[in-house]
Formats: structure tokens, C-alpha cells, sequence
């Protein structure tokens, strides 16, 4: 029993670092930090049995990145540059 709890004590570290880098597209490399928040809302979902927050943050994920990289093309156009 101990050994179970032991294995699973990140998940709450990993739940924030997930919710976090799902909104960082916006803010920094769309094209690193979206799959990296898919893809731990996949080990979420998986492995932790964290189902709607695993999928929620995977489609976070995938729609942030395409919000992130409009964005920065809309800023970038709007420097005039």
C-alpha cells in the first residue's frame, strides 16, 4: 500500500505544471510548449487516471499552440516590421 502512494506523490506537481504549460503558448514558444502540455495531460489521463483534467489539458494543449503561433503572427504583423 505505501509503495502506491509513494509512486503517485507528484501528481499533484505534475497537475500544476500541466495547467501551467498549457496557457504558456501564449506567452512563449507555442511550438514547444503545447505538445509538451498534451502530452502530459495524456500521462495524466493514463497514467494517473485523471480523465477530464487529462483531456481538458490536452485540448488545451492543441488549441493553444494554434492560438499561440495566430498570435504571434498577428503581432508580428502588427509591428510593421
Amino acid at each position: 500500500m505505501m509503495e502506491d502512494t509513494k509512486k503517485k506523490d507528484g501528481k499533484n506537481i505534475l497537475l500544476t505544471i500541466s495547467w501551467i504549460a498549457a496557457f504558456l503558448p501564449y506567452l512563449f514558444s507555442p511550438i514547444a510548449f503545447g505538445p509538451f502540455a498534451f502530452f502530459l495531460g495524456l500521462v495524466l489521463r493514463r497514467d494517473y487516471e485523471l480523465g477530464n483534467q487529462g483531456k481538458i489539458i490536452m485540448v488545451l494543449g492543441v488549441v493553444n499552440t494554434i492560438g499561440g503561433i495566430i498570435f504571434a503572427n498577428w503581432v508580428i504583423s502588427n509591428l510593421g516590421v
